[in-house]
């Protein structure tokens, strides 16, 4: 059965050449008591294996939507763009180098 039930909060986690930080970054997300969320993890054209990091969450839960940039569009052109993916009523940023304690 398909839902189109929107999650409560989006977070937003943009992230570019982050491979040895956005695993624990997005394990801490997951590992929250609440779990009405979706997770928008936003690639802005990283060179390591950060966007095949993201992709094996994305892959394990279907809260975690992963989106690569084309190009390189900077940080705050990026999370602008990661925002209109949110589906949530309230949106909470968190980049990929912090954690959701």
């Amino acid at each position: 059965m398909l839902t189109d039930k929107k999650p409560f909060f989006s977070v937003i986690m943009p992230v570019y050449n982050r491979a040895d930080l956005v695993k624990d970054s997005i394990a801490s997300v997951l590992s929250q008591r609440f779990d009405d969320f979706e997770l928008i993890c936003i690639d802005d054209g990283s060179t390591d294996n950060t966007v095949a990091i993201a992709k094996k969450y994305e892959q394990q839960d279907s809260r975690v939507k992963v989106y690569v940039n084309e190009k390189n569009l900077g940080d705050y052109y990026n999370r602008n763009k990661a925002a209109t993916y949110a589906k949530g009523k309230y949106i909470k940023y968190l980049d990929s180098d912090d954690y959701l304690y």
